[in-house]
């Protein structure tokens, strides 16, 4: 069997998760701590600051971002969830946090599974140390 890797998945089943765009990225590093790749992927449902009204027509409501790397000894993974539509409403009570999660595996095997709360109004910025151990 060919190595594949680590494969993160960034699932989530809010309601207007349509709002936010997610964009993974990840530094790959050898045994030694030697960078030796890169990746990324993006799930862009709309500019900063569109304040839609509602979902795009074809955009999935329980939409997944997959990221997949090239082999390697570990990773430096940056998970960034962006809102280009705030909350209709200012009420915060109203606008509690969200569910996100993330799934990682290497080489098919599941490593660790993460939940994550997400502010409504800000989104996330998640940095994560990942072995393939």
């Amino acid at each position: 069997m060919k190595e594949q890797g680590f494969k993160i998945e960034l699932k989530c089943r809010y309601d207007e998760w349509w709002r936010y765009n997610a964009d993974l990225m990840c530094g790959c590093f050898d045994v030694d701590d030697n960078r030796i790749g890169f990746a990324s992927t993006a799930s862009d449902v709309a500019d900063v600051g569109s304040n839609l009204r509602a979902c795009p027509e074809g955009t999935a409501a329980n939409r997944s971002v997959t990221l997949q790397t090239p082999p390697c000894d570990h990773l430096v993974l940056y998970v960034y969830i962006i809102p280009h539509t705030l909350p209709a409403g200012n009420d915060i009570d109203a606008s509690r946090p969200f569910e996100a999660e993330i799934r990682i595996s290497y080489n098919g095997r599941h490593l660790r599974t993460e939940k994550r709360m997400i502010n409504q109004w800000s989104g996330a910025s998640i940095e994560m140390k990942v072995a393939n151990q």
